[in-house]
């Protein structure tokens, strides 16, 4: 597995929705307080599949299957009421990025999400681009 060399960075519920709260802010858009949180089960379940194992089965070994899995639930299962597309992207590199792996945003990553977004790119989609976009 490709790591940092020590024990994972993981975000937090509460940093993911601050993450969220800034998009909005910086970017225009829907925000219902407190968090704006639309589908919280959803992002409590990513956060758990991309932390824990399931009967010592470790559903997202490497750091870039964890981020991609991360982007493609807040997107795909519509997290957040607005910003899912942002936070998404934002969240997985500032995760990567915690975590020693440094990845080049380009204007790719906006046609990534969206495609997402209309079910026309998955979770392996993402993690490909991830690939091909390390700097680190």
């Amino acid at each position: 597995m490709e790591d940092s060399g020590g024990e994972i960075v993981y975000p937090t519920m509460e940093q993911i929705c601050e993450v969220n709260r800034r998009m909005i802010e910086e970017f225009g858009g829907l925000f219902i307080p407190p968090n704006n949180l639309l589908n919280l089960d959803a992002l409590g379940y990513v956060l758990d599949a991309i932390q824990f194992s399931l009967y010592r089965i470790t559903i997202y070994p490497t750091l870039k299957e964890k981020a991609a899995a991360l982007a493609h639930h807040i997107i795909s299962r519509h997290v957040f009421n607005d910003g899912n597309k942002r936070t998404a992207t934002h969240i997985a590199w500032e995760f990567l990025r915690a975590n020693g792996i440094g990845v080049f945003l380009d204007e790719s990553i906006v046609e990534l999400t969206v495609a997402v977004a209309k079910k026309e790119a998955t979770q392996e989609d993402i993690l490909q681009w991830l690939h091909q976009h390390q700097t680190t």
